[in-house]
């Protein structure tokens, strides 16, 4: 539901357009999202309009407009990031592998807050992945061991590009990536440089 854009794209996004210019299987993945700005960052992406209503959420919009489109695609697995909510929306389609992508805290999410909306999910998905040891770590706190354990369960880190360091032309330069609040731990960062 972010910026498929170079233009102010969110960390989700910069990973998925990362992620399908590496995949051997990129001529087959739809990317779909909302954005009103003119640059995408691929040809695999499709832009959801949908209208904003003080009756119905952005989020519910925007999920009702992806299943008119899916309806016609009838996708074999559909990957959904950050948004454990949307599982009561497609849960029924009964064609497809479904998998969702933890990029941040589940336990600050709508759909994986409260220990049941974490079993719904182990039990109706096919896979849940997870960015760090820490965000699955959030997610199976408090969960029946068995269920912590499941192999539905899985980390993928994300990486990136391998450059080449000469070591010995290294400077002494530190670095913090991330938007500026404290999620991301800039405070932590910004505490522990401080002299």
């Amino acid at each position: 539901k972010e910026n498929f854009s170079p233009e102010y794209a969110g960390a989700v996004s910069i990973f998925i357009n990362d992620t399908v210019k590496k995949c051997k299987y990129k001529k087959n993945i739809t990317i779909y999202g909302n954005t009103n700005l003119k640059k995408k960052f691929s040809k695999n992406y499709v832009n959801l309009n949908f209208y904003r209503s003080i009756l119905k959420s952005s989020s519910k919009s925007y999920i009702l407009e992806f299943l008119k489109n899916e309806d016609k695609k009838k996708s074999d697995i559909i990957e959904f990031h950050n948004r454990p909510s949307y599982l009561k929306f497609i849960e029924k389609l009964s064609y497809c592998k479904k998998v969702l992508y933890f990029h941040n805290d589940p336990l600050q999410m709508q759909g994986s807050k409260s220990i049941d909306e974490r079993i719904n999910l182990i039990t109706k998905l096919d896979v849940i992945i997870f960015n760090s040891e820490w965000s699955k770590s959030r997610f199976i706190k408090n969960l029946p061991h068995i269920l912590s354990q499941s192999s539905k369960l899985i980390i993928i880190k994300k990486s990136i590009d391998f450059k080449k360091i000469n070591f010995k032309l290294k400077k002494k330069t530190i670095i913090f990536v991330g938007k500026l609040n404290s999620a991301k731990g800039y405070d932590i960062f910004g505490k522990s440089v401080l002299p």
